[in-house]
């Protein structure tokens, strides 16, 4: 079995991890790297201009032309960083993921072969010398619906993706399934490729009930304010968006959602069932229709309203971002509330755009209420308590920087296991045998 790092093992984002048996490589995740893709001032559908080649260059998708006979690509969940690079590198093969994951990815690459196999549905992969490969897609909470963690079934044993994940107990749309985990960990794991991302924060990361009762807090303690209330967070949050679009009800107001990637992502939750949006709910996608609702919320009773903008990261192109460089036909005022649902992502694009966008929304004196919000990655506790699960005999840190990785590696060394031993620290472009 060969395993080799393509993308997400030097900085977080365009992950992509080759596993080979027998001559015949299964590709795991194939995504972007959203912060290279920012520094371009531009949205990733815009990038098809851009030869394959100027994209691995720039950094934006991972080189898949490491991996040789490919029959398969998986994908764990449909954030971009896993399956946006899809819609570039257009994979011929059949592409194995979630429901939800899927309609992502046939909205990104409509040519896709994309099979979308629920929790538990086996998927035998077609192999060309005859041997026996399956996919099986474990389910695990994140910060999107209809997350999973792989699992490849191949003649030379068991090998375990989990990118991106954490433990959260407390989900109301999702749930971890330590029962199968724990079955599969008594099956022997050959090897366990886990993000890094936060393994070195202490602890357990936090439930989204946490979130929610924040939000819920943030939310009350501006209620009775005049001004407009408006709230960002990620377009693929559901969870977080049930919470905000709970408070507009809770205060009797009308929910306004604006932007492209959220009317997408709340229409398609809505149709999985994941969301209910209030009746009265405004949605708007292009640009002239969310120019005509602000004009018409600025001329309005500002305290009737509470809207949900994309560009909590500072996104130039956001609808945020437009708002305050006075793109749109409206004008913030000093009893205006802003309420960021998230967390600057710790890069150096989003914390200027985000440092940028913040100095100009204090210039209109509006209120800001900061970081409302719980990471959707494992910290050291809960990735403890995975691994302990899972007993892999080998470990392949992925998803980070060296120092990420690192992390992992010593968490991994608490438990017993021994770095280039059977933990195994590889940079993009490199693989192991094992």
């Amino acid at each position: 079995m060969k395993i080799t790092a393509v993308g997400g093992y030097n900085a977080v984002g365009r992950n992509m991890t080759g596993v080979t048996v027998g001559g015949e490589t299964i590709a795991v995740d194939n995504g972007l790297r959203l912060d290279t893709l920012q520094l371009y001032d531009t949205e990733s559908y815009e990038m098809r201009k851009f030869k394959l080649d100027e994209l691995v260059r720039m950094k934006i998708i991972p080189d898949h032309k490491m991996l040789d006979n490919v029959i398969a690509q998986v994908v764990s969940h449909g954030h971009l960083d896993h399956v946006g690079g899809t819609m570039f590198t257009k994979p011929k093969v059949p592409i194995i993921t979630t429901p939800y994951a899927a309609e992502i990815g046939r909205k990104e690459y409509k040519e896709g072969d994309f099979y979308a196999r629920g929790y538990g549905d086996p998927f035998d992969v077609k192999s060309r010398s005859n041997q026996e490969l399956r996919v099986e897609l474990i389910e695990i909470t994140h910060s999107i619906p209809h997350t999973s963690i792989p699992v490849l079934y191949t003649p030379e044993g068991i090998v375990v993706y989990a990118n991106d994940f954490k433990l959260d107990n407390h989900s109301k749309i999702a749930a971890p399934d330590y029962h199968r985990l724990k079955q599969i960990g008594k099956e022997g794991v050959k090897a366990f490729i886990v993000e890094s991302v936060r393994a070195g924060e202490t602890g357990k990361t936090p439930s989204e009930m946490v979130a929610r009762a924040n939000v819920k807090d943030v939310f009350e303690s501006i209620a009775d304010s005049k001004g407009l209330i408006i709230s960002t967070t990620f377009s693929s949050h559901i969870e977080r968006i049930q919470a905000i679009l709970d408070m507009a009800e809770y205060m009797g107001r009308v929910p306004v959602i604006l932007g492209r990637s959220l009317h997408f992502q709340v229409q398609l939750a809505k149709r999985f069932g994941l969301l209910e949006i209030p009746p009265h709910a405004e949605i708007f996608a292009n640009a002239k229709a969310v120019g005509n609702a602000l004009k018409k919320i600025d001329k309005g009773r500002r305290e009737d309203y509470l809207l949900l903008v994309t560009g909590h990261q500072g996104e130039q192109k956001s609808v945020l971002c437009r708002m305050a460089d006075s793109k749109f036909p409206f004008g913030f005022r000093k009893k205006d509330n802003i309420v960021f649902c998230t967390e600057v992502i710790p890069n150096p694009v989003n914390e200027t755009n985000r440092y940028v966008l913040e100095r100009k929304l204090k210039s209109f004196g509006v209120r800001i209420f900061r970081d409302i919000h719980v990471s959707g990655h494992a910290s050291k506790e809960d990735h403890r308590r995975l691994l302990n699960l899972l007993k892999p005999e080998r470990i392949i840190p992925a998803h980070g920087g060296i120092e990420m990785r690192a992390n992992y590696a010593n968490l991994a060394s608490e438990e017993g296991y021994e770095i280039n031993k059977n933990v195994h620290l590889l940079d993009n472009g490199s693989s192991i045998e094992i």
